[in-house]
């Protein structure tokens, strides 16, 4: 008897495998086969960035880290496929399995992000010319979002009878200018220091470590995947997105936090202008920047009371994120020039 085709039939015959049964869990498919079962990732990511992201996890193995979910090759040694809408690549199927350990799992995240990091740390001279232009972009946008905001603000302001979204954001537009305020001058103050010291450190950034790209083994150590958004970039940049995914499985423990940048810097101490770039990083309103464009450009896929939930949520984190900034990095490097001194 005939197995029924599938439109995945084409890709997997590039590894030998006929499946006998496929599972849709969104961008993965579980496929079953008389060779064992396989996750097939699908996704949108072009021909370079695809290349990139298997050079990237080469150059981990090469330097010896484990912790990544392998990526298997096709019978011709390819380990992504294109069909021109798509890229696929295929992992071992791996189920999730009960979480034990007393540390968190974001504190065994933090663990591999610094391991990463060490890995494949370079100090590169910090060229005016060649930084300026990034540097500036990423003002500009700043700048650009941050008028968006105040226009946002203005134009509420300007109504008769504001909108409960628009009450919501009116009550707390000061802050999020403040921490706008505060972004921009971390940022200035980390290239003031890195135009001083002329050099500045990059590394391997993951892109998107949190606990959903992660499988947990039995000794409860993480197995990260997605690589896909892997570049060379300063490591602020890795650590500012880790944060920002994982801030709210904290429950905003402040210890918590602490433990994180703790485990990181087993592995790779933190300096000063790093810090200062996670702190502009972390403090500009960007999460809430994108609940207003979705508000406005929102056509009835969501009602008016969640996207005041979901505006509410993002200003009560925004607001401890600019607590803990202060408390995790600028504040314990004021104490320690003190005791210096």
């Amino acid at each position: 008897m005939n197995q029924a085709r599938t439109p995945y039939d084409s890709i997997l015959f590039y590894y030998d495998l006929y499946p006998q049964a496929i599972e849709d869990h969104g961008k993965i498919k579980k496929v079953t086969t008389s060779r064992g079962v396989f996750a097939l990732k699908e996704t949108t990511i072009g021909a370079h960035q695809a290349d990139e992201f298997i050079h990237a996890l080469r150059k981990l193995t090469k330097l010896g880290f484990k912790q990544a979910v392998p990526i298997l090759p096709t019978k011709y040694g390819e380990y992504t496929l294109s069909t021109g809408t798509h890229t696929y690549y295929l992992m071992p199927w791996m189920e999730a399995i009960e979480y034990t350990s007393r540390d968190s799992q974001e504190q065994k995240l933090a663990s591999q992000l610094g391991t990463i990091h060490r890995l494949t740390v370079k100090t590169q001279p910090f060229l005016k010319e060649n930084v300026d232009e990034s540097y500036q972009q990423l003002l500009r946008r700043w700048e650009m979002r941050r008028l968006m905001l105040n226009r946002f603000a203005d134009e509420a302001e300007r109504k008769t009878y504001m909108s409960p979204f628009e009450l919501t954001y009116i009550t707390h537009v000061y802050m999020l200018d403040q921490m706008a305020e505060a972004a921009k001058n971390h940022l200035e103050k980390w290239y003031e220091i890195c135009l001083e010291k002329e050099k500045y450190r990059t590394v391997l950034c993951h892109g998107r470590v949190n606990r959903s790209h992660a499988f947990f083994s039995p000794e409860n150590e993480p197995l990260l995947l997605n690589f896909e958004r892997a570049c060379i970039d300063t490591p602020s940049r890795d650590i500012a997105s880790f944060c920002r995914y994982s801030f709210r499985h904290a429950y905003w423990v402040e210890e918590e936090v602490l433990k994180w940048f703790m485990n990181y810097e087993r592995h790779l101490p933190l300096l000063e202008e790093e810090k200062h770039l996670i702190c502009a990083y972390l403090n500009f309103p960007e999460p809430i920047a994108f609940a207003v464009d979705s508000y406005v450009a929102s056509k009835g896929t969501m009602r008016e009371f969640e996207h005041v939930q979901r505006l509410e949520k993002r200003l009560t984190s925004m607001r401890r994120v600019q607590r803990l900034t202060q408390k995790l990095i600028i504040v314990p490097d004021t104490e320690q020039q003190q005791v210096q001194q």
